[in-house]
């Protein structure tokens, strides 16, 4: 929708376009910095509900609360560079095939629906393939806004590695190399679909 709406001749374009993707050059810890002081007890988020009259809330503690914002921010941090992307591909889409639509009479979801979506699918695969290899290798936001907890709220794959092999016991080194060869063939097999998709996009295009 994002990448829908920047794609269009709108004022201001350039600019919102630039405010998408600047997240995406900071460096993770410090969009971890910046929210874990935004989201902390006396933070400016809970700054703002004590002055509005209601009461605050352990954002990074409570279980519900700290898996909510750590997907959140990580949505946030890098939805710019696959809205990039899919800007792209939107772009890539020649102007003639939606000039000959209107010609036709089609109207603005006929053309959404047959023509945008099914040219624009083979962008949206590699846009879910990098996506799902970005949420199996998160680890620095997760670490520094909540080292996996509450409990275990937040810990993904890759912090279960890290917390088995360096923090546990000797004994659990196995889990610990076990997990890491399950991490890297479930990489690898999300690798061989980001290509496979990018050579389906390059011989569709």
């Amino acid at each position: 929708l994002a990448a829908l709406i920047l794609n269009r001749d709108i004022p201001l374009r350039g600019f919102f376009r630039a405010v998408f993707f600047y997240p995406v050059l900071l460096s993770p810890v410090v969009v971890a910095l910046i929210w874990k002081w935004i989201l902390q007890r006396n933070g400016v988020l809970n700054a703002g509900l004590e002055g509005a009259g209601f009461d605050t809330v352990n954002w990074l503690i409570e279980p519900n609360w700290a898996f909510f914002w750590v997907v959140f921010i990580s949505i946030w941090a890098h939805m710019g560079f696959f809205v990039l992307i899919l800007l792209a591909g939107l772009q890539a889409i020649p102007a003639d095939v939606y000039e000959a639509a209107e010609m036709d009479g089609a109207s603005k979801w006929r053309v959404f629906s047959r023509i945008t979506m099914p040219l624009l699918m083979p962008t949206m695969v590699v846009v879910l393939v990098l996506s799902l290899i970005r949420a199996v290798q998160a680890f620095d936001e997760i670490y520094v806004l909540t080292g996996g907890g509450p409990g275990s709220a937040t810990t993904l794959l890759l912090q279960y590695t890290y917390g088995t092999g360096f923090a546990a016991r000797p004994q659990l080194f196995g889990l610990a190399a076990a997990a890491s060869i399950l991490m890297a063939v479930v990489l690898f097999a999300l690798t061989l679909l980001q290509l496979r998709a990018t050579r389906d996009r390059a011989e569709g295009g």
